[in-house]
């Protein structure tokens, strides 16, 4: 059943979408075969619900619960921009300066910072290369990921278009340690977590306390599903964090607020987009307006911001409609085998994006 906080259904329209939105989180779990979801709808003036269904553990001991925390994946992205800009209003980073003014490594120096927030590098893509046979044994350090995508060479002039690039962020993310003289995962409790209070969530590598919800591989030759949960090696900076729904409409809802204590507005992130080509070489590309580590969408017919994630076995998004306040996020957890197929059909993001917002829309009464 879903959870209120503040407020209960004020007509039996917002009833009746709340009835059909239960269904749809319902269908995602057991008839698709994911393990366990979660989504949370954040309404100015009538309150909060929280939605969840399945377990948060393979072996079904535990329900999920509103507030465990998951992997946001590549919602990590957004943190990692806002650093940066954070950094550059301090004097301490330019965004238009060529990345190898501040780290030694062999990529094409007319690339800048603000290409790498924009995913306009142009460079290769390692995800391309670090499958799960990998990332499920081994940690790897930052400067090995990037290895991996070096040989792809560079696949467009830097700033050309937006495409996809966790190479990029993960360099972001490198980055940051250069210049802060400090940890990733520091920098952004100093900068954004503690600043807003985000009590669940954490970057860099450490996990928070709460009980997760877990995702799983199991691949040959192991016959033992592994827990994904703390795997985030492989994400560094472009997708290793790991919060709850309640912080991530915080933080995301923060880039609506005049008070927000960061002073970072929806506008500061997103008054220069860029537009993928029409091949794009990351296909989640396409059909998407890119700022600094935000994306434009209107997955139920409004104009929308925000980020999807995606670990593999855990799949995430928060998106905020600037118009109206609103904000909402999702998770959806996965056991993943090999005979894992169809992942589209699996996990359906776009109707759970859309229903989600036009639930939202429904109890504002629009």
């Amino acid at each position: 059943m879903p959870q209120f906080l503040g407020f209960a259904p004020a007509s039996r329209r917002a009833e009746a979408a709340l009835a059909r939105f239960e269904r749809v989180l319902q269908d995602l779990v057991e008839p698709l075969g994911n393990l366990g979801a979660l989504v949370a709808i954040d309404v100015p003036e009538v309150g909060r619900v929280t939605f969840t269904a399945g377990h948060s553990n393979l072996d079904k001991s535990r329900a999920a619960q509103p507030g465990d925390v998951f992997r946001i994946a590549s919602q990590t992205k957004t943190v990692t921009a806002m650093v940066l800009l954070l950094m550059a209003r301090d004097g301490q980073v330019g965004l238009d300066e060529p990345v190898v003014t501040y780290l030694d490594l062999p990529i094409d120096r007319r690339i800048t910072v603000r290409h790498l927030l924009m995913n306009r590098s142009g460079l290769g893509e390692y995800t391309r290369v670090l499958g799960p046979h990998l990332y499920s044994r081994v940690p790897f350090a930052p400067r090995d990921i990037v290895a991996l995508a070096l040989p792809q060479g560079q696949l467009f002039e830097p700033g050309a278009h937006f495409d996809y690039c966790n190479t990029g962020f993960t360099i972001a993310g490198m980055l940051i340690e250069a210049v802060s003289a400090g940890s990733f995962g520091e920098a952004c409790a100093a900068r954004i977590t503690r600043p807003l209070g985000l009590g669940h969530t954490a970057f860099g590598g450490r996990i928070p306390a709460e009980e997760p919800m877990r995702g799983y591989v199991t691949l040959p030759p192991e016959a033992e599903p592994v827990d994904m949960t703390a795997s985030v090696s492989r994400a560094f900076g472009s997708g290793d964090g790991l919060a709850n729904a309640d912080d991530l409409l915080v933080l995301y809802g923060s880039l609506l607020r005049e008070e927000s204590p960061l002073r970072i507005s929806l506008h500061d992130l997103t008054a220069e987009t860029g537009k993928p080509s029409a091949n794009p070489h990351f296909a989640m590309s396409l059909g998407t307006e890119y700022g600094l580590g935000l994306e434009r969408r209107a997955w139920a017919g409004r104009e929308v911001w925000g980020h999807p994630g995606s670990s593999g076995h855990t799949r995430s998004s928060t998106w905020i409609d600037p118009g109206l306040g609103i904000g909402v996020t999702t998770c959806v957890t996965m056991h993943i085998t090999p005979s894992w197929s169809a992942d589209d059909i699996r996990y359906p993001r776009a109707q759970l994006f859309g229903q989600a917002l036009s639930t939202a829309y429904a109890l504002a009464e629009i």
